[in-house]
């Protein structure tokens, strides 16, 4: 059974990784692409912190400034607190001689809601739960401070590092797909000079597959793995890739393709040779193709499953859009040697005269209608 590595997905219109650089008011950021969703953004500063939309907060934090080991007594045991301007709590340690600072922190932990006591190197530090300026970390006394080098009647404040932000609509851009600026609260600090972002975009706008709706990059598993197709579904890719593959494009191969990328081109006067042109050339395409996987399986030696193996072409049909008469429709019923039957439609725009009188419905019909592919049976 042979394999194809997975193209023609369905393309999620995201940006990812966008670097932009501030403004000179040091609040504003213009994103190159309209932003379709507020909940897809998700932003980073200087490549440093995820920051989201209410701003990045830190705790209060407070650190010991004297290094293990340390002796404590029963007198030296004790650290009174206030936590975001509560009642005075009381921390009380170990005693004993040498003790390490990963020893000190494992016997103050839980006695006190609010906080976290952490190891901070050979050092011992005490953190808020609560982030922001709100949040608030108090030193009422206790013998305990002046041993871990924590000083006595301080307060220690959460702060805003970085402001929030919120999607503002430029007035200097087009009412039908209006740029969103992101724009925080306030200055930006120094060291703030560009954001990443990523977000999700309109198709119109999409540069992932130019607004087709459709992309045909590689996509890879959990485990790094190329996503590949097989059966069936290898058959539908095959056909596509030949039918839609310029003939005579691919220099070591020149019999790969068809013509039907030209056709379109071409300044036919009548739309029914056109359509006739199309089809005959997607019948010799299918005689093509069909010898190929002949070879691949009797010369080659390659195994060709009953479902990827094209046996028949089942049906061809071309109709014209009730919307747009330069838009046709391509329906092509292909059964395998398995006798499965495999249904492909694409959508393909005919060279007609422009309509001066304004009844120009083309883009949308094409671009809705390009790669309604489907298995039936």
């Amino acid at each position: 059974m042979s394999y194809d590595r997975k193209i023609d997905h369905t393309c999620p219109h995201f940006v990812r990784d966008e670097m932009l650089f501030v403004e000179s008011d040091r609040r504003t950021f213009k994103p190159f692409r309209p932003i379709s969703a507020i909940n897809s953004v998700s932003l980073r500063v200087d490549g440093i912190a995820s920051v989201p939309s209410t701003g990045l907060l830190n705790a209060a934090t407070l650190t010991g400034n004297r290094p293990e080991p340390f002796n404590i007594t029963s007198g030296s045991d004790k650290l009174v607190l206030s936590v975001d301007g509560g009642p005075d709590q009381t921390l009380t340690a170990v005693t004993g001689k040498g003790l390490s600072a990963i020893q000190i922190v494992r016997s103050l932990q839980h006695q006190v809601s609010g906080i976290e006591v952490v190891q901070v190197g050979r050092k011992v530090g005490i953190r808020s739960r609560t982030k922001g300026q709100q949040a608030r970390v108090q030193t009422r006394g206790g013998g305990l401070g002046p041993v871990l080098g924590i000083l006595n009647n301080r307060v220690f404040r959460g702060q805003q590092a970085i402001p929030g932000w919120s999607l503002v609509y430029d007035p200097n851009t087009e009412l039908s797909r209006p740029t969103r600026l992101i724009v925080f609260d306030r200055e930006l600090p120094g060291y703030a000079s560009y954001i990443e972002v990523d977000y999700s975009t309109i198709r119109e706008e999409c540069r992932r597959c130019g607004g087709l709706g459709v992309e045909n990059d590689w996509r890879y598993g959990g485990t790094g793995e190329v996503t590949q197709v097989t059966n069936e579904v290898l058959l539908l890719q095959e056909f596509q890739k030949f039918c839609f593959t310029l003939l005579g494009s691919n220099p070591f191969n020149s019999w790969y393709g068809t013509e039907i990328l030209n056709a379109v081109g071409k300044k036919l006067s009548d739309a029914a040779l056109l359509q006739n042109f199309i089809l005959t050339d997607i019948y010799e395409g299918f005689r093509r193709w069909q010898s190929i996987k002949k070879q691949q399986e009797e010369t080659v030696g390659q195994e060709v499953s009953d479902e990827e193996f094209p046996l028949r072409l089942v049906n061809v049909t071309m109709q014209l859009s009730q919307q747009d008469p330069t838009v046709v429709f391509v329906n092509v019923v292909i059964q395998s040697r398995s006798l499965k039957e495999v249904q492909f439609e694409r959508g393909i725009r005919l060279p007609q005269p422009l309509d001066v009188m304004g009844s120009t419905a083309q883009e949308g019909v094409f671009r809705e209608s390009i790669n309604r592919a489907r298995l039936v049976g």
